[in-house]
Formats: structure tokens, C-alpha cells, sequence
């Protein structure tokens, strides 16, 4: 009977079903109660004969209830009906990462970090409460569409793993591409179990595709035991060597060298994250991705491998069910070798390697079945000599093994021969220079004969053989030097003009009259002694025109006051003398010399003032 449409327990009316995995199927819900969705995981029908898995299920249905954190899936109820086991759960209004890696098939090194900081808060978080994931893969990684990042499905892995249906003796169940080597091999998980999937899961991020790829979940198996996963900038060459080191560190075979947290391990990205590229935001990343309701199948399900592979496994069973097991192993082994080899056509995709060395580039091509022809070496100002500088066809393109592919290595920067710019205008050089691939030094000088801004000389020599991309350096004139103007202050205004014309200076003569500096004598200089100026511009020299004459004013009839500052004004010496008068009082009555008599600037006069 179907689902859709009808309640659990009266209370969460099912609406439509959103995902299907190994222990269950997921259907977004209405909790009738608290008016929210709510999403239910309703486990198959058959695990609950297993009253082992019955009282696991409640005993972590428990424990991951209590857990509290934003990326973390809240699970709110459980219980039974009608036989049936159930979960209710935090509805996220989005996809899983597996849905984002099939759209935008890998992840830049930015994006890979913000979506592993926030699980490893979460994993850092349920291990504080003594909670291991053990199933950590894309598929139980939801992306909310406000970009926010949550991990689901905390405990189950661990119910499910114990229970009869999935643990038949000798097997250990799991996502085969996500395991950690003391799991395939039947050890009890630890957090740096999780932290091994997390590494796997960064991997997978940062190139497409998982480490460990092959034809039966044995095959990768077997190679999570015997092969170091390897650094994700193998397949794509622009991954930076600290995502490298971290990707290494978190995937080591032997748990104790992996490191001892998942907040030591996030720590780790946070000290990567300033030197990465920066790229768009997960959130747009989500936001690209048409919303759907119903997601498909995990591509990555949980399933059930032989254990035969522990050396502890091994040790415990007879010598009769070892040979048994071994014999089968090679058989399947054998056998998918021969169908893989010889039945299937075999696909793969040009790998990264432009900026590898040549010796690099071809044993990648290599590696990925691919034939390799050297084609002509083509220049270029980024990569090496000798390194590849480019692929035909290109990265990324999905050929048949064994296709030829061509390599392009570099010659480096292109032989350029130098131009002559010495005349030119700075701007007109440098545009020169540039457009011919060079770069510009700049120098600046004084120079008597070249105009300012032209250029006087360059280096290297004009008709010399440059590579593209190296620096070419010109002096630029700042016209003559500066000149400090002599001190011509009292000299006669034709030497003083001798002088200054002799140290190239162009020279302006200004009368005035002085009472202080003879006639003909410089009285002052603009600039003013002591100051530089540059060579060939105009130095204004003020002459003296010795006083200057006037008739004497009458000032007779005017208060003493009066007189004294009109005479004073005129460049007079005013001498008062006081005669023993009255009338009209303090009032100048005779003066010396008489009005109209011809003075000079700098003259005393006298005056005859009666008493007040």
C-alpha cells in the first residue's frame, strides 16, 4: 500500500517521498501538531525482525536526538507503527551534495572548504557526545538553499551496520568508496574513522570523481587496504599543495597519523583558507540547481562487502574457508579483469597537465591510457621551457583508451628585438615597449640638451634581442638642472645682469625708486638669492632710481599732527620745533623749505608749530 497521503500516529501526514537508501526511504511530511514539514525516514519492513537492530535503533534514535547544532539534521521523534520503524527529522528545503557535484561536476578549492568547515563542526560536535557517523558520504550531506550545510543520518549507520540483515558473518557494511581501512577490515570506528570518509569526500570535491574507482565494491576495497589515496592535484593540476597536504593528512591508512580531531582537522582548512582563489559562494551554487521534490537514488549506497580482507578475519576462520575465500577472490578477480579488459570499451578524460614537466605530462597520459606525440614547441611567457604549455584536445575531454593525444611544450617568452625610443615622449615609448611584450623600468634625469619628458637613453641598447616579458628600462629627462640664483644685491644692474646671463638664466629688469640703495644698484632679485631655478628661466632683478623728487607741499595752516603724518607719508624726515606762541594753537605757521622748493625722499624738513 502506498505511503503518500496517509498519517503516522495521526499526527505527520505524508506529502511525497524525497529519497530512498539502504535502510529506508525518505518522505517530506506535515506535522500536524507543530504546523511544520518535517522529513521521515521509514525503515524497511525486514530489519525490524531484528530485535537487536529494534533496540539499536532506539538506543541512537536517542543519542542523536540529543544532539544540537546548526549543521547538524535535528531529529525530533521516532517510534513504531504498524511494524514499521520510523524517524521524523528536520525537513531541509534543498539537495544533497551529491545532486551538487552531478550539476556542476567538481567544486572549486573555496567552495570544497566552506562545505567541509561546517561538517566538521558537526562531526567535532556529535564526537564530543560520544557519537561516531561511520557512514559519512555526499549523500548524507544536504545543502540547504540558503547555502547552509548539514549533515544527516547521525547513528543509523551505525544500527543498520550491526543489524542481521546487513552483518552477516564475516562482511562489514558501508559506502565503499567513502570507508576507512579499520572498517573494511572489521575494527571498531573511531572519530578519525570519520574524518578518513571526510578526506575522501574532499577528494571528491576538488577533482570529480572519488580516489578509488573500480568494477565490484571489493576491487575498491582492496584498494582503500593497499594504496595511499592520492593528492587531488594529480587529477586536477590547479588544486593547491595545501588542500594536497590536507587531503594526505586525513586519509591516512593508519588512524593514529591522521590527525586527532575533527576540530584539528578543520583548524587545518581554516589556515588553508586565506590562500585559496575566490570563488562563488555555495549558496549560488544551490541557488543554479532547479528545485525538485523528488531526488533520485543515492549513487553511492550503503552495501555489504566480504571482510575477508582483515588479517584479523583471517586469522579467526579455518585454513579450509581462508583458500575458499582466496580461491574465489582471484577468480572474480580473473574474470572482471577479462570482461573489463577484453567486453567493455573503456572511456577516459583527458587529464590536466599543462605547466607539468614533459616527463610528468606523459606518464599522466599515461596512466590514464591514453598515447602521448610530442607536437611543436609553442612560446609562451608563463610556463617553462620544456613544460607543457598546451593539449590537444584539451583537458576535460572524454576519449577512448589508447587515443593519441598531443602535447605542446614550451619554448618560453618569444626572442623580441628592441626598438630605439630615445626622442620619444615617456608615453610614447612605453606603449611602444609594451605592445612588443616588454616591461618598463623608468628613470628620471636632469639634461641640458633633451626637452623634459623625452627620453635620453635606454637600456639594453636599441637593435638588441630580448625575451618577451623582460624589462627594458628608459631615463627620462627632467629638463636642465636647477640653478641657484647669486646674490647681485647692490651690484651695479650691468654686472648683476652679466652674472645672472652667464649661468643661463633669462633676466627681467623692474625700476624703483630706493632711499636706501644707490641709483643703478639692484635692490632685490625674483626668486630671491639662495633659490634654484631650472636653467633658462627668467630671473626678475628690481634697479634702483636712487629717491624720488618732489615739489615740497604746504602744509602751512595744518595741526601739527596733520602735517607730521602727511610729510612722513610723502618719504619726508619731519623735524617739529615749537615757538612760543599761542595763537592759533597747534598749528604749523612756517615751514622749512618753502612750498614748491624741489625735495627728495629721505630729506628732513622742518616745521614751526605755536603751542597748544
Amino acid at each position: 500500500m502506498s505511503v503518500i497521503e496517509t498519517a503516522i500516529e495521526g499526527r505527520y501526514q505524508i506529502i511525497t517521498r524525497v529519497a530512498s537508501g539502504g535502510m529506508g526511504e525518505v518522505y517530506r511530511a506535515h506535522d500536524a501538531v507543530l504546523a511544520r514539514d518535517v522529513a521521515i525516514k521509514l525503515l524497511h519492513p525486514q530489519l525490524a525482525g531484528d530485535r537487536g537492530f529494534v533496540e539499536r535503533f532506539r538506543r541512537e534514535a536517542r543519542a542523536a536526538a540529543i544532539l544540537n547544532h546548526p549543521s547538524i539534521v535535528g531529529v525530533y521523534d521516532w517510534g513504531s507503527t504498524d511494524g514499521t520503524y520510523f524517524m521524523v527529522m528536520e525537513y531541509v528545503q534543498g539537495m544533497n551534495l551529491r545532486s551538487l557535484l552531478a550539476e556542476y561536476e567538481r567544486l572549486e578549492p573555496a567552495q570544497a572548504v566552506e562545505i567541509c568547515l561546517p561538517v566538521l563542526a558537526a562531526l567535532d560536535h556529535a564526537h564530543g557526545h560520544g557519537i561516531v557517523h561511520r557512514d559519512v558520504k555526499p549523500e548524507n550531506i544536504l545543502i540547504a538553499r540558503s547555502g547552509g550545510v548539514k549533515v544527516a543520518d547521525f547513528g543509523l549507520a551505525r544500527a543498520y551496520a550491526d543489524s542481521y540483515v546487513s552483518q552477516a558473518e564475516g562482511t562489514v557494511t558501508g559506502t565503499v568508496q567513502y570507508l576507512a581501512p579499520e572498517q573494511i577490515q572489521g575494527e571498531p570506528a573511531d572519530p578519525r574513522t570519520d574524518l578518513y570518509a571526510v578526506g575522501v569526500v574532499l577528494f571528491e570535491l576538488l577533482t570529480g570523481r572519488p580516489p578509488f574507482i573500480g568494477e565490484t565494491s571489493l576491487g575498491i576495497a582492496y584498494q582503500h587496504l593497499s594504496s595511499r589515496v592520492p593528492t587531488p592535484s594529480m587529477v586536477v593540476p590547479t588544486v593547491p599543495p595545501e588542500l594536497d597536504r590536507i587531503v594526505l593528512m586525513a586519509t591516512e591508512k593508519e588512524r593514529d597519523r591522521r590527525p586527532a580531531s575533527a576540530r584539528a582537522l578543520r583548524d587545518e582548512l581554516i589556515r588553508a583558507t586565506p590562500s585559496l582563489a575566490p570563488a562563488g559562494s555555495v549558496r549560488q551554487l544551490a541557488a543554479n540547481i532547479p528545485a525538485a521534490e523528488l531526488i533520485p537514488p543515492d549513487r553511492a549506497p550503503t552495501v555489504t562487502i566480504p571482510r575477508s580482507l582483515s588479517p584479523r578475519a583471517r586469522r579467526a576462520r579455518t585454513l579450509r574457508k581462508v583458500l575458499g575465500i582466496v580461491g574465489l577472490v582471484l577468480l572474480l578477480a580473473v574474470g572482471s579483469w577479462a570482461t573489463w579488459t577484453y567486453a567493455i570499451p573503456h572511456y577516459t578524460k583527458v587529464p590536466g597537465v599543462v605547466g607539468l614537466s614533459q616527463r610528468l605530462a606523459e606518464g599522466r597520459m599515461r596512466t590514464a591510457g591514453l598515447a602521448v606525440e610530442i607536437g611543436d614547441g609553442r612560446y609562451s611567457t608563463q610556463v617553462p621551457v620544456g613544460s607543457i604549455v598546451a593539449v590537444q584536445p584539451p583537458p576535460g575531454t572524454k576519449l577512448r583508451k589508447g587515443t593519441k593525444v598531443l602535447l605542446f611544450p614550451s619554448l618560453g617568452p618569444r626572442p623580441v628585438e628592441v626598438p630605439d625610443v630615445t626622442g620619444d615622449t615617456e608615453a610614447e615609448a612605453t606603449k611602444t615597449l609594451t605592445g612588443l611584450g616588454f616591461v618598463v623600468s623608468v628613470r628620471r634625469a636632469f639634461d641640458d640638451t633633451v626637452a623634459a619628458d623625452r627620453v635620453i637613453r635606454q637600456s639594453p641598447d636599441p637593435r638588441t634581442n630580448l625575451q618577451e616579458g623582460a624589462k627594458v628600462t628608459i631615463t627620462v629627462s627632467k629638463g636642465p638642472p636647477p640653478v641657484g640664483v647669486p646674490n647681485v644685491v647692490g651690484q651695479p644692474a650691468a654686472d648683476a645682469r652679466a652674472t645672472l646671463e652667464a649661468l643661463g638664466f633669462t633676466v627681467k629688469q623692474k625700476n624703483a625708486y630706493s632711499t636706501d640703495v644707490p641709483k643703478g644698484d639692484v635692490i632685490s632679485t625674483d626668486p630671491p638669492t639662495g633659490e634654484t631655478a631650472p636653467k633658462g628661466s627668467k630671473v626678475t632683478m628690481v634697479v634702483s632710481k636712487g629717491p624720488k623728487t618732489f615739489a615740497m607741499p604746504n602744509v602751512v595752516g595744518m595741526t601739527k599732527e596733520e602735517a607730521v603724518s602727511f610729510l612722513q607719508n610723502l618719504g619726508l624726515v619731519v623735524r617739529v620745533y615749537e615757538l612760543p606762541l599761542t595763537d592759533p594753537p597747534n598749528t604749523v605757521v612756517l615751514q622749512d623749505p618753502d612750498a614748491g622748493a624741489t625735495v627728495k625722499q629721505g630729506q628732513t624738513v622742518k616745521i614751526f608749530v605755536t603751542q597748544p
